[in-house]
């Protein structure tokens, strides 16, 4: 699977296949992160001699592996190749689907979910690395919009997608799904995809790579825990500090290695850290609505697991549509504009489910239009944030770069689900009173990510790459002849 190449791709790769294959591999990626949420009851019927806390590591898990593998993995799919990676991650993958497919025990289900984040950590970043190798610099913005789609896609389309599949079989049906997409798009990411690798001979540090998994793990784990240990727990303390000191000890060895696995350099693009801050704060609102909303539904009026999965898909549309605007738009400024614009309508529709929902069923009169609202806004800022990241960063590294923007994301996320549970357990008026606190949380916890998007430019004096406010870096030898 591993082409003896340099970082030139075979002259003559189509780049919208390159895009296509990585999409889909993205679209079910991210899937699984939204769509075993609604799924949860019904494993927890399959297993009832099994503990909620014990379980929920099916749905943990998954995020803890992933995030924790993202930076390490993408910086070695720079080095060892973009498409060797993102091929056997996409395998391993499919095989960790079927494996949950199949368990027999939720030890087993668990161990392979943990499979299944490790795999779907490799291969997003690589994916992004294959698409940004792939597209010269003037199309990179429009490239990683439509990518970064499939994410926004696969998180509002996750809650109806996996309703249908659990009403049509059971749980395990939101696994297997994965395995005929996986093989197709395995085959032909076989035919389709270039090697984009850097002439580097010395690996990257092996040492460093397991202190950031390790420690990003055990931060992870502290954030997803903590409210169920306690705050002020040994079992918090010591998975949060621990990770903490692991992760600098990481950092540290980056900063000395010739090869690191972690750029800590890149930190020092204004656009790409703060890209990746406000990835962090809005990711941390976003999945404490993402949670909140199929719960609405569901607790509150009482809607079938399909139907509420079904009603919180409107959304994944005009996600679309946003999309969209951030990338055909010729603005220079768009990513920056976008980001704020879009945290402004997500903090509006969090607030307005928060003043007008009630215990009665409101469907057409506010869930549908502020749906579509939030879902516009949310598909405005993730592409805005994932393009400005993935283009500040220069080509050879693109993986490792957006692995680290990712990392970020993804630990913003386990503190959102925290914080809706802290949230959610400390109002004890009802689950009405309760999500409606959420709802005022996300609108109010948003503004640092809009306050933080400001500073999402690049200095006059830089030329980023793929950037179109500079003259134009020409494309990488990967995208030569394309």
């Amino acid at each position: 699977m591993s082409d003896s190449v340099t970082t030139a791709a075979p002259t003559g790769v189509e780049p919208k296949r390159v895009l296509l294959v990585t999409a889909v591999a993205t679209f079910v990626a991210f899937l699984d992160m939204s769509v075993v949420n609604v799924a949860f009851p019904d494993m927890a019927t399959s297993f009832e001699e099994t503990n909620l806390a014990t379980l929920s590591w099916v749905v943990s898990g998954y995020g803890l592996f992933f995030a924790a593998v993202l930076t390490p993995v993408g910086r070695y799919a720079d080095v060892f190749g973009r498409r060797t990676v993102f091929l056997w991650s996409l395998l391993g993958f499919t095989i960790a689907s079927a494996l949950c497919t199949f368990a027999p025990t939720v030890e087993f289900l668990i161990g392979a979910r943990a499979l299944q984040g490790i795999a779907a950590g490799g291969m997003i970043p690589a994916a992004l690395g294959l698409v940004l190798g792939a597209f010269p610099a003037e199309r990179r913005i429009g490239a990683v919009a439509a990518w970064a789609a499939a994410s926004s896609a696969a998180a509002a389309f996750g809650p109806a997608l996996g309703g249908f599949l659990v009403w049509a079989w059971d749980w395990r049906a939101v696994f297997l799904i994965n395995v005929p997409i996986g093989l197709l798009a395995f085959a032909l990411g076989r035919s389709w995809l270039p090697e984009i690798k850097l002439p580097v001979r010395q690996r990257p540090d092996p040492v460093g790579a397991v202190l950031v998994a390790v420690g990003v793990g055990g931060i992870v784990v502290g954030l997803t825990q903590g409210n169920e240990w306690g705050w002020t727990s040994v079992g918090f303390l010591g998975s949060t500090i621990g990770g903490i000191v692991l992760l600098a000890v990481g950092i540290g060895r980056s900063v000395r290695h010739p090869v690191p696995t972690f750029e800590v350099g890149l930190w020092k693009d204004r656009k790409f850290a703060s890209a990746s801050a406000v990835s962090f704060f809005f990711s941390l609102v976003m999945f404490a609505w993402l949670l909140a909303c199929p719960l609405y539904t569901i607790v509150v009026w009482d809607y079938s697991i399909w139907l509420a999965g079904l009603v919180n898909s409107p959304g994944a549309f005009t996600a679309a549509i946003g999309a969209a605007i951030v990338g055909k738009s010729k603005n220079p400024d768009i990513q920056r504009i976008a980001t704020i614009v879009g945290v402004a309508i997500f903090s509006l529709s969090a607030i307005l489910f928060a003043v007008l929902l009630g215990e009665e069923s409101r469907f057409w009169a506010v869930w549908l239009p502020v749906g579509l609202l939030s879902g516009f806004s949310i598909g405005l800022v993730m592409t805005a944030v994932a393009s400005a990241a993935a283009t500040s960063v220069p080509p050879e590294k693109f993986a490792s770069g957006y692995g680290m923007s990712l990392t970020a994301r993804q630990m913003g996320g386990a503190l959102g689900i925290a914080a809706f549970a802290a949230v959610t357990g400390t109002v004890t008026t009802g689950w009405v009173d309760g999500l409606h606190a959420v709802f005022w949380f996300s609108a109010i916890a948003a503004i640092p990510a809009a306050l933080t998007a400001l500073l999402m430019t690049s200095p006059a004096s830089s030329t980023p790459a793929g950037a179109p406010t500079a003259s134009p870096v020409s494309a990488p030898a990967a995208a030569e002849g394309v």
